[in-house]
């Protein structure tokens, strides 16, 4: 047998995780072996799925889910066990919630099933999120936890690494849940106004005015207005400069083409084209930009041009 007693748990945990993959699988020792090996320890187990999806990084996903499992296996115990120390489940629970924001190979289906009745509202919000089930998400952060701050930091999770347009409706969707109950929820409004005056960039300005209430004062929403104002003008003078910018190249390409074409070119019986040294019978031509003439169809017809590498201006 492997694996003999509890004492040896450590030092054989030990043995696997100090050797290089590559070494365990010469050996004969893969991690499926290893991770059969160690159903009897769960504790053991918890550590080498550690090692082989935060320290190793594997993308597996049997992996990612098996450790989920055990994290989750583990808060719903001690939860559950009246002796149970509330440090060792936050810590617990703490690395459930990072995994399951971490990571995206886990089956979030199948854990949203063991999660049901489990009474973990917050990790059940992240993987609704991980779903795109943001409405979902933010409606259980918001009613059954009632924690803004959470919620607020959900749409910045969630729209990590996205474009402007996706961060944008998250924090209206969650501004919405907090209008939708009606104006006789006042924590909530409280909230609305906090999340309006806190993130004013992160909303449409005109899209807020029609969503709010019309009792709602002006004074009230002074932070997220001035914020408004400010990011709008940003823009228009932004993009001010970007159409001067535009406008300057415009000017100078069209200097640079009138300069061309206003030079003139003397063409007589003396000039002769470049590639076939015949003379010009027709007033129609192709200038390099070295300054050589030559006739259009040698143009047409030539591979390589023995001065320059691009062709010029056609005249």
């Amino acid at each position: 047998m492997l694996i003999g007693s509890c004492r040896k748990v450590k030092r054989s945990f030990q043995v696997f995780t100090k050797r290089p993959l590559d070494e365990q699988q010469k050996n004969s020792f893969n991690p499926d072996d290893i991770i059969n090996c160690l159903k009897k320890y769960p504790k053991a187990l918890v550590k080498y799925l550690e090692h082989l999806v935060i320290d190793k990084r594997l993308q597996k996903e049997e992996y990612h889910t098996h450790l989920a499992v055990l994290y989750l296996e583990e808060v719903l115990l001690q939860r559950a066990s009246a002796s149970g120390k509330g440090a060792e489940a936050t810590e617990t629970q703490a690395k459930l919630r990072r995994l399951l924001q971490k990571s995206d190979l886990y089956r979030v289906h199948f854990l949203l099933e063991r999660l049901q009745g489990a009474g973990l509202p917050m990790e059940s919000a992240i993987l609704h999120g991980k779903l795109g089930e943001h409405e979902k998400a933010l409606h259980i952060l918001v009613h059954e936890l009632q924690d803004f701050a959470a919620a607020e930091d959900y749409c910045l999770w969630c729209s990590e690494g996205r474009d402007p347009p996706h961060r944008q409706q998250l924090f209206h969707t969650l501004l919405a849940i907090y209008l939708h109950a009606g104006p006789t929820a006042h924590e909530l409004a409280v909230a609305a106004v906090d999340l309006l005056n806190r993130h004013a960039t992160e909303f449409d300005a005109a899209q807020v005015l029609q969503m709010l209430p019309d009792t709602w004062s002006v004074q009230l929403l002074c932070p997220f207005l001035m914020g408004a104002m400010r990011d709008s003008i940003h823009a228009r003078r932004t993009m001010q400069v970007a159409l001067g910018l535009a406008r300057s190249e415009n000017l100078i390409y069209t200097y640079d083409k009138m300069k061309l074409k206003g030079s003139s070119i003397q063409l007589s019986d003396k000039k002769l084209c470049q590639i076939c040294q015949n003379p010009f019978c027709e007033p129609v031509f192709v200038r390099y930009p070295n300054g050589g003439l030559v006739h259009t169809h040698c143009a047409a017809s030539r591979h390589t041009n023995p001065s320059s590498s691009s062709p010029g201006t056609r005249t």
